[in-house]
Order: structure tokens, then C-alpha cells, then sequence
């Protein structure tokens, strides 16, 4: 295997608007970085966009263009005209059952119901504010186009003080949202905190579960939580990918924290072929280091 370090080169990048048309296009850079696998025909690397100068530091050739960490089988070809500058290393890390590791994990968590894949995010938040008309008894008030706006407007407009402190059964049982929720706010913020409660425990959820899977656990402090936080929720387009109109895409979640290996195979697996979905456009790729 082998890990690399991918640029574009920047004499390219400074005098192009290959930035602007590349931004925001995951499948076109799906497909630009596979021009650096000439001879395969099926994808067999994960990869993770990044932005240079966060990366790399203030150098006076780094700008705000991207930067991208490949995980290969097979070792990158840049070829005199290649649009990228490639480092590449041997990857063979030395892993042992109980080891500890920081980690940085780009996602795409999905959940299946009803035979359908759900965006996990939507979804929760979809179940908790579906849960709370029901338990007050609001569904016949609901109109007919059902989207979370509708859902957040009814129970915000005729909750009540039911709605209220339903709202704060659910934020004291959470440390974080327990302590924000002393500090006052209005209605309406502690919905919006609630809702993030709700993703919080459902990423943690699909985060543990895919530990199961795949060979860790997640590392826990001395009030036994979780070391994981999640950030950066978003849509992606592929719109390039299809016809005019086309509104697929997917969406990532980014997570840090700390895990310890539980079945060393089961783990080295998961660095070499990736975590979740959508590994083809950035995501799956699991980058740790060493704890201490």
C-alpha cells in the first residue's frame, strides 16, 4: 500500500481557473485523480480533500488550493505533463490490539429504513421532530407538503409549555446541551439544540457501530464519554454526473477523536479500503496517529 500527498502544481493552479471550476466538484475530481492510476480499470484508492495552506503553513507557494491524502494498492504515476505534484511513501503501518490512535474520519453515514438509504443527519432530526408532534398530538395540524420547516413552525406556533418542557427533558440528559440550556435562550434555540442532541447521539451511534465492524472502539474520559466530536455537515452535488435537473449527491460529516484497536486484521482493513459510502468522492479515508 501506499500513502501520497497530491497537489496541484502551482504554477498551474495560479495561472488557471481550474480552482473555480474544480470547487465543489466531487466527481471531477474523482475523475482527475484516478488519470494518476493509468492502468486501473476498477478505483482502488481513497482519498481526502484538504486545504493547502491549513496543511502546509504560511510557504510562499502554498495558497488556498487543495491538497489531497490518497490511500493506494498501487503507487501514483506523475508523468512530466501531470496536472499534479505527487509524495508518495510505503504504508504498512505497524498496528497491535490495543493500541490507541487520534483520528480524522471524512463520512458518509446513511441509515436503512424501510429498504431506502437515509441520510443519517436528516433522518434523526426527521424522527425526533415526527416523535414530538406525535407525542402532542399535532399530526392532524400538519399540512399537507410535510417538510422539517413545517414541522419546526407547528410545534414552535402550538407546543405549548408541553412542547417546552419536553424540550428540556431532552437537553438535561445531554452534559453539553445541560449546561447551555442553563444559560437561557429562547424556544426556538433549544429546538435547534435539541435537534443537534439528537444527530450528536445518532452519529455516535453509527460511528460505535461501524467500530464493531471494522476492529475499535472509541476511547472514552473520565466521565465516560465518548472522545468523538463531529462537524463540517455537507451536501454534496453530482449533478455533473447526470443530466440537467439531476439532484443526486450525498452528504459528509466529519469526525475527530481518539479509538483503540480491538481486532488488529479488522482494523487494517478499514485503513487500506475505507469506512461508509461514498468513498469514491473523499470519503472513508481514516487518518490516525499515534496517541503521546
Amino acid at each position: 500500500m501506499y500513502f501520497s500527498r497530491v497537489r496541484i502544481r502551482p504554477n498551474i493552479f495560479k495561472s488557471s481557473q481550474l480552482g473555480r471550476v474544480l470547487e465543489g466538484n466531487v466527481y471531477g475530481i474523482h475523475r482527475l485523480l484516478w488519470d494518476l492510476f493509468p492502468d486501473e480499470k476498477q478505483r482502488t484508492f481513497l482519498y481526502r480533500e484538504e486545504i493547502a495552506r491549513e496543511q502546509l503553513g504560511a510557504l510562499p507557494a502554498v495558497r488556498g488550493e487543495p491538497i489531497y491524502y490518497l490511500v493506494s494498492q498501487t503507487k501514483p504515476i506523475e508523468t512530466d505533463d501531470s496536472l499534479f505534484n505527487v509524495d508518495s511513501k510505503d504504508y504498512q503501518p505497524q498496528l497491535e490490539t490495543g493500541q490507541r490512535f487520534t483520528f480524522e474520519l471524512r463520512a458518509n453515514p446513511v441509515v436503512t429504513r424501510a429498504g431506502k438509504k437515509h441520510d443519517v443527519v436528516m433522518d434523526a432530526q426527521q424522527q425526533l421532530l415526527k416523535l414530538l408532534v406525535k407525542e402532542l398530538n399535532l399530526e392532524t395540524e400538519l399540512p399537507a407538503k410535510q417538510e422539517k420547516s413545517a414541522y419546526k413552525r407547528l410545534l414552535l406556533e402550538k407546543g405549548g409549555e408541553a412542547f417546552s418542557q419536553r424540550l428540556t427533558e431532552i437537553l438535561k440528559i445531554n452534559p453539553l446541551y445541560a449546561e447551555r440550556l442553563q444559560q437561557g435562550g429562547q424556544l426556538s434555540d433549544h429546538l435547534e439544540w435539541a435537534l443537534k442532541a439528537c444527530v450528536d447521539r445518532t452519529l455516535e451511534h453509527w460511528f460505535i457501530n461501524q467500530g464493531e465492524r471494522l476492529g475499535f472502539k472509541l476511547v472514552t474520559d473520565d466521565n465516560n464519554l465518548s472522545k468523538l466530536q463531529n462537524s463540517a455537515y455537507q451536501w454534496h452535488s453530482l449533478s455533473a454526473k447526470g443530466g440537467k435537473g439531476d439532484k443526486s449527491g450525498f452528504s459528509s460529516v466529519d469526525f475527530t477523536g481518539e479509538l483503540q484497536i480491538t481486532d488488529m486484521e479488522k482494523f487494517k482493513e478499514a485503513l487500506f479500503t475505507g469506512i461508509g459510502r461514498s468513498k469514491a468522492f473523499g470519503c472513508g479515508l481514516l487518518l490516525v496517529r499515534r496517541c503521546g
